[in-house]
Formats: C-alpha cells, sequence, structure tokens
C-alpha cells in the first residue's frame, strides 16, 4: 500500500524548501569529500613513515596485510564516492524541481518524494513558520 500524504504550503515555501535541501545535501558531499581527504593524507604520511624505515626495523615493523589495505579503502573511498554520486543524483533531482517551481510559480500541484518533504517539514519546524 502507499500512503499518500498531502502537504499544503505555499510554492514559494516549497521552494525555499528545496534550496535548503539541495544545500544541505551539497555541504554533505563536501563533507564526504574531506573525509575521503584526510583518509589519503593519512595513508600518504603512514606510507611516507614506513618508506622511510631502514630495512631492518621495516623487517620487525608490523604492516597490514594488502587485503586489509585493500578493505581499509573499499570503505574509506570508493563506498564515499558511490555515496556521492547518489547525493548527486539527488541534488539534480532537486534541481529539476527547483526549475519546476521557478518556471511556473502558480503551480498548484506537485508529486514528492516522502524524504523529501520530511526534509521540508523539519526545515518548517526549525524556522518556526506554520504548516
Amino acid at each position: 500500500m502507499h500512503s499518500r500524504v498531502v502537504f499544503e504550503i505555499s510554492s514559494e515555501e516549497v521552494l525555499k524548501g528545496l534550496l535548503f535541501y539541495k544545500n544541505k545535501q551539497e555541504s554533505e558531499i563536501e563533507s564526504i569529500k574531506g573525509k575521503i581527504h584526510k583518509y589519503e593524507q593519512k595513508r600518504r604520511a603512514e606510507e611516507a613513515w614506513y618508506q622511510s624505515l631502514s630495512p631492518f626495523k621495516r623487517f620487525f615493523t608490523g604492516r597490514a596485510p594488502s587485503h586489509h589495505q585493500a578493505v581499509e579503502h573499499l570503505v574509506n573511498v570508493k563506498d564515499r564516492y558511490k555515496k556521492i554520486e547518489m547525493i548527486k543524483q539527488k541534488v539534480a533531482f532537486l534541481n529539476q524541481l527547483i526549475g519546476l517551481l521557478e518556471a511556473d510559480s502558480e503551480k498548484r500541484e506537485m508529486n514528492l518524494p516522502t524524504d523529501i518533504i520530511k526534509e521540508i517539514m523539519e526545515w518548517q519546524k526549525a524556522e518556526g513558520t506554520p504548516r
């Protein structure tokens, strides 16, 4: 069963809510990119430290097996890039919705996904605007 939520607000409020959600998604992308950059810096520093050791010290220094490093890279880089791509798709969809609203500001009815409706409702609660 699909539930249908009727959410009645002005198109200006919807536009503001969509812009807020879009900005939130874009800031999440930047946050994820920062995490990836921080991880890569850490890996480069660890590799530089390991290479600076003498061969004798390298022999006794524990180093994670290559398959552990591969899994770590998968979790810290590849999965995060996949998440960025999903967020970019959401942003593209939001841009389409924003374009529709800007082109036809007198639009009376619009079907929105549930997650966008929830974000707009949370934004309204935070802003203190009535529903």
